[in-house]
């Protein structure tokens, strides 16, 4: 696990010595949380389907990402943003509202996907949207890609 969040960061300060607005897809993930914690130079967003369960103190459900409350104490450059991970019909938080899109890619420097578990219909899809997205309210953005199976993890 330790090589793919050192793959990313090392393309991430080859790309640029300054502070960078990084997205992330899947961020609430174990790789995920070890990349943002990293960036401490630059400003992370990571995208989440429920920002509300994935900051309780304790984890509510295996069906949601979680970081926790003292996570993003400790790494104060880290904020999660609702998002509907590629699903429409899957939105749980304030994505349908706000507009993710203009809140994080308009901005973004790089977007990184880490929306593991395999290659499921469910991951493409996010992975999709994210592409999709970006292209219209940033195609300047760098994207970066690590889709780590179960076993790698």
């Amino acid at each position: 696990m330790r090589f793919l969040y050192i793959a990313v960061l090392l393309l991430i300060h080859v790309i640029s010595a300054a502070a960078l607005n990084v997205v992330i897809a899947g961020g609430t993930g174990p790789v995920g949380q070890l990349v943002a914690a990293k960036l401490n130079q630059h400003k992370v967003t990571i995208l989440t389907r429920n920002a509300f369960l994935a900051t309780t103190p304790s984890r509510v459900t295996k069906d949601h990402g979680w970081v926790g409350a003292a996570f993003l104490e400790k790494y104060r450059h880290v904020q999660l943003r609702d998002w509907d991970g590629g699903n429409l019909l899957n939105i749980l938080g304030l994505d349908w509202l706000l507009g993710w899109q203009e809140d994080t890619l308009v901005d973004a420097a790089v977007i990184v996907h880490l929306t593991g578990g395999g290659f499921t219909e469910e991951r493409i899809m996010a992975c999709a949207r994210l592409v999709h997205e970006s292209i219209t309210y940033n195609p300047d953005a760098t994207h970066i890609t690590v889709n780590p199976s179960d076993a790698m993890l």
